[in-house]
């Protein structure tokens, strides 16, 4: 194995003949063109050449002793550092299945002897350009690939920090609606509990005098009575209290029959746990999910009817599975997008890591399914 010449910048061929004419031939050819020139009398050199210092091309004779040409390029192409190298096969064979053979084998070209010189060069020529073009395109798929990694690793980072974001804002809401719910039934509502006993009385001494103004008491505790009414739904609404007090199953239990006698709409609840075990943060997504829901119902369904299903199950770890169906007008999928409580919803039970499924078709009634996992829920 010999370097005939330093590797000039237009690329280095390692030439593999048997025939000393014939190498020189091809040697002073590719030297005069501008090529860096290496040569190997037989496959073993070629082979030891090619992995030590990976030339750019191979000019490859295929019918050597020992080892042939086709050997010497299998084994080329077997070997991850020479691989990726393009190699001309040279020969005096040129049937159509020596060339096949030669092809197959994992030669770019196949050149049959005798050759012209302007031949051998314009096609070395183009395989050397091909190869160029080759490596700098990997080169920037690696570059790109890797800019979309960082793109996707930057993203991800974002959302992470959304969804911390989203979770915090979630809890910090959850508080306050929970702050002023108490605020509400603890001063307001003793206030108004302690007017209507005063009115109450008063009404009762107007009334036993027969006076006109047991008229107007009458109408102003009738008008607080209304309020207290008001305040009750209110406080529930930002916050139950049977939430805390007796659990999911007997809040949602008590929501939903409230909701069917303030609609009409027939609610019809089934779960496969009597309580449910849950931290307050799982609990409170699931309720606010059916409270969300029923009220898309309310503005937006026409239901007559509606089907709420809270089951523990063992899925994914262990996790809740909800559901609510009713059987109004449903939707067009496309239209999803502009609800807001949809949205909402899927923001909840995103932040607890779980996931919410929407199938509707106008005409079809409308399935909210939601799946929330038992693990990694705990109070931030």
């Amino acid at each position: 194995m010999t370097r005939e010449t330093a590797p000039a910048a237009r690329g280095e061929i390692l030439i593999v003949e048997d025939t000393p004419a014939s190498m020189q031939l091809l040697a002073d050819l590719m030297s005069q063109a501008g090529y860096g020139v290496r040569r190997a009398p037989d496959g073993r050199m070629a082979l030891i050449s090619a992995r030590s210092a990976p030339p750019d091309l191979v000019l490859l004779d295929v019918c050597m002793p020992g080892m042939d040409g086709y050997e010497v390029c299998r084994r080329l192409k077997a070997d991850a550092r020479t691989r990726d190298i393009p190699v001309i096969f040279l020969s005096a064979l040129g049937d159509t299945q020596d060339k096949v053979h030669g092809f197959r084998a994992g030669g770019v070209d196949y050149i049959a002897k005798p050759y012209q010189p302007d031949e051998v060069l314009a096609r070395t020529r183009a395989h050397l350009e091909l190869h160029r073009l080759q490596a700098a395109l990997e080169v920037r798929v690696e570059e790109r690939t890797a800019q979309l990694r960082d793109a996707k690793r930057t993203i991800e980072a974002s959302e992470a920090r959304l969804r911390e974001l989203a979770g915090f804002l979630q809890t910090v809401r959850e508080e306050e609606r929970a702050r002023i719910a108490r605020e509400l039934h603890d001063e307001l509502g003793q206030g108004l509990t302690a007017l209507r006993i005063d009115l109450g009385r008063i009404r009762n001494k107007c009334g036993a005098l027969g006076s006109p103004v047991g008229e107007r008491v009458a109408a102003a505790l009738s008008v607080v009575e209304q309020c207290v009414v008001s305040l009750r739904r209110i406080s529930e609404d930002l916050r139950p209290a049977m939430l805390d007090s007796l659990g999911l199953a007997a809040a949602v239990e008590h929501h939903l029959a409230q909701f069917s006698e303030r609609t009409g709409i027939a609610c019809h609840l089934s779960m496969n746990r009597e309580e449910f075990e849950l931290e307050d943060r799982l609990a409170t997504a699931v309720f606010r999910v059916v409270q969300e829901a029923l009220t898309n119902v309310v503005r937006h369904a026409g239901a007559s009817e509606v089907t709420v299903r809270i089951d523990e199950c063992d899925d994914d770890g262990g996790g809740i599975r909800l559901s609510v169906e009713d059987d109004g007008r449903g939707f067009a999928a496309a239209s999803e997008r502009k609800s807001f409580g949809l949205l909402g919803m899927r923001e909840r039970v995103g932040v607890l890591g779980g996931r919410l499924d929407i199938d509707s078709r106008p005409g079809e009634g409308t399935r909210i399914a939601a799946f929330l996992p038992l693990r990694g829920t705990a109070s931030s």
